[in-house]
């Protein structure tokens, strides 16, 4: 539909989506650490917009800890609820909030607020189960894909309904295919960034060819373009190679990629020619794509010795800022530096995401942008 299009991350936004880490879930060994930097992560979005924070409703110690972070803010809770209302969240879920703890709304000590909505979650990684912004017939929607738990690895059933529990219907467009928010990368023009290992993994969409899915793809984002990679990978990335931890759009016509320089790495051969690929690329206008490298970090382990994901293209765009992954690692400050050159408008922050990485993903991951309504 070409009175559909995918929306640009870095256009005026709303706020941010995230899930909060609990106990029953996969972070359970690290959950200190996770909640900690989960808040770390929330005190720098607040610094530029509000947070949608989903907490599951059987994770009281983790609304315990939020209330003593954040203090209770109750003067606006009446307003705030109505601007969101208006906006994007469920109408019953809000005026249920009245008189269930279903919405709450805290003051962060900046202009922007925390909204924590309360619903069952499955896990944390809001960047793929949450529904993506388009803008149609000129009003904001949100299309829901179907998340199945990156193809059948990990529970979903929860984290699947969570964008038509807090999102009103009249958002919604419901989408027949099963996609992930990190798999896909839009320009805001008409061009989508992808790759096969993750599309075409079988699991996923099994009853579709690579054809097939690039239909759908075109007809619910209104795509002019879709541009397919076949090379790039993180190992112990679960995901089957998620695009937004390899190569992202800073503009209608600017990519940022990662790149690896040791020839005895593991990435090497992959990555090199991932930025062939890359290299290729046209824009619509037959010119190539404006190209910007970013460094690897050093090898990262788990407790168990298994090699982390750890990226710098793992960023995320905030009204007027980019916030960047950082590892502790030497080239840290070589990726703030390239990033704030290659987007001088934008205050490029870096975020610590150590205890983030421990569960092989990071701060794109965790978060999905709902625009400005």
């Amino acid at each position: 539909m070409k009175d559909r299009r995918l929306r640009a991350e870095w256009e005026k936004q709303s706020a941010i989506l995230m899930a909060f880490p609990h106990k029953n879930s996969d972070w359970a060994r690290y959950i200190d650490k996770a909640r900690a930097c989960f808040i770390h992560i929330i005190e720098h979005i607040l610094c530029f917009e509000s947070v949608i924070l989903c907490v599951d409703l059987q994770d009281e110690e983790g609304i315990e800890i939020l209330c003593k972070h954040f203090a209770p803010f109750q003067s606006n809770t009446q307003s705030a609820l109505q601007e969101y209302v208006e906006g994007y969240l469920n109408t019953d879920i809000a005026q249920q909030s009245l008189i269930k703890p279903y919405l709450h709304t805290f003051n962060t000590q900046s202009p922007y607020t925390l909204h924590i909505m309360r619903v069952r979650t499955n896990d944390t990684w809001a960047r793929d189960f949450g529904a993506l912004g388009v803008e149609s017939a000129g009003e904001n929607k949100l299309v829901k894909c179907i998340f199945n738990g990156w193809g059948l690895k990990y529970p979903s059933h929860y984290d699947n309904a969570i964008s038509e529990s807090i999102f009103a219907k009249k958002h919604i467009i419901k989408a027949d295919i099963v996609l992930e928010g990190g798999s896909i990368e839009s320009n805001g023009a008409g061009v989508l960034l992808t790759n096969t290992q993750c599309l075409l993994e079988k699991n996923r969409n099994p009853h579709l060819s690579q054809n097939e899915i690039e239909s759908k793809l075109r007809e619910y984002f209104g795509l002019d373009s879709v541009l397919w990679l076949h090379y790039g990978y993180l190992a112990g990335d679960d995901t089957d190679s998620h695009i937004d931890t390899l190569a992202r759009f800073i503009s209608e016509d600017t990519i940022a990629y990662i790149t690896c320089d040791d020839k005895q790495d593991e990435h090497f051969e992959s990555l090199k020619s991932m930025e062939a690929e890359l290299q290729a690329l046209k824009q619509p206008n037959g010119e190539p794509y404006k190209l910007v490298a970013l460094p690897f970090t050093k090898a990262i382990y788990d407790d168990s010795g298994d090699r982390l994901p750890a990226s710098y293209a793992n960023f995320l765009f905030v009204n007027g800022g980019l916030l960047v992954p950082t590892y502790g690692d030497k080239n840290d400050k070589k990726a703030l530096e390239i990033l704030s050159k290659a987007l001088p408008k934008h205050r490029v922050v870096g975020v610590d995401c150590r205890s983030l990485i421990l569960w092989h993903g990071s701060l794109h991951c965790v978060s999905m942008q709902v625009y400005d309504s």
